[in-house]
């Protein structure tokens, strides 16, 4: 079996802290890819200097430049990656991986392991591992995980099925990773998650711009995708328990807030369709007693 050949893309801005360890895990990879993107959005520290001293030992790295985007924002961070994207297009390859600066694979033969996946199931589109955070100097598994849905920060798509989504749509309020994942379905194809390999966080999710404003923002991102309300609120209640105390509650506020506005979700209307139509699904599977459950939920809405 031929090696896999597949590029990774990488949108960095002021991630001084953390891009060196993402860039050693990810040279130690036992496949490595043919290159890897990595669009500098503006950065005001020394994140340019570090990847260009990476780069300078393996040729398969090449920075970006350009000037920033709207600041911080999710819908800067998409378009980066597209802009990337565009530069990578004209290379041969099969796969990509879309990787935050501040994320990077626990295992060497991570992207080994994943490309396997992709090898022996035809119609797989997209897949990942699980988010781990460091919790007072230790690893553990992100709250949030689910295993029917891909962590965006850290996925690998099949190119024949991000190039049929149209790849990316930028969003300001986040929302890009979940929604590529949403149109992967929609278009027929299987996704995957590896509980087993770990992608490890460098930031706390949420923590950009204080944890509170992520939380109240991420409730905003649900609404603009056009979530459930009953969804919407069944998990919010159950991350009433999750970390930190009540961070359900500021979430549950952020989509309200949305809705209060007037405002409307930023997806088309057959995607926020499709979106409800799996999440009720879930809800119901979870409802019924073990066993019970109906078949096709791999690839449930998140």
């Amino acid at each position: 079996m031929n090696p896999p050949r597949y590029i990774l893309l990488t949108a960095a801005k002021d991630e001084e802290t953390c891009i060196a360890e993402t860039l050693q895990r990810v040279v130690s990879q036992t496949v490595k890819p043919i290159a890897w993107f990595i669009m500098d959005d503006g950065s005001k520290d020394r994140t340019p200097a570090i990847v260009e001293s990476f780069a300078a030992k393996h040729p398969f790295i090449i920075l970006q430049t350009s000037r920033a985007r709207g600041g911080r924002n999710f819908g800067s961070q998409y378009k980066a990656i597209m802009a990337a994207y565009e530069t990578a297009k004209s290379l041969d390859f099969d796969y990509l991986g879309v990787g935050d600066a501040d994320q990077a694979p626990e295992r060497e033969d991570y992207y080994e392991q994943i490309f396997r996946e992709f090898q022996q199931r035809p119609r797989l589109g997209m897949a990942s591992g699980f988010i781990y955070e460091r919790e007072r100097g230790v690893w553990k598994c992100r709250q949030g995980n689910s295993p029917d849905a891909v962590a965006g920060g850290t996925a690998t798509f099949r190119r024949t099925a991000f190039e049929e989504i149209g790849g990316y749509t930028p969003l300001h309020h986040g929302g890009s990773d979940s929604l590529a994942q949403y149109e992967v379905e929609r278009a027929g194809w299987e996704i995957l998650t590896r509980p087993d390999l770990h992608i490890f966080h460098y930031r706390p999710t949420c923590s950009a711009g204080g944890i509170w404003r992520g939380l109240f923002r991420a409730g905003m991102e649900d609404a603009s995708l056009g979530y459930h309300p009953v969804f919407e609120l069944v998990r919010c209640a159950r991350r009433l328990f999750y970390r930190p105390p009540f961070g359900g509650l500021v979430r549950w506020l952020g989509y309200v807030w949305w809705s209060l506005r007037g405002r409307q979700p930023s997806v088309k209307e057959e995607t926020v369709a499709f979106i409800r139509s799996r999440q009720m699904r879930k809800l119901r599977a979870r409802a019924l007693p073990r066993g019970w459950q109906p078949a096709g939920l791999i690839g449930a809405a998140k």
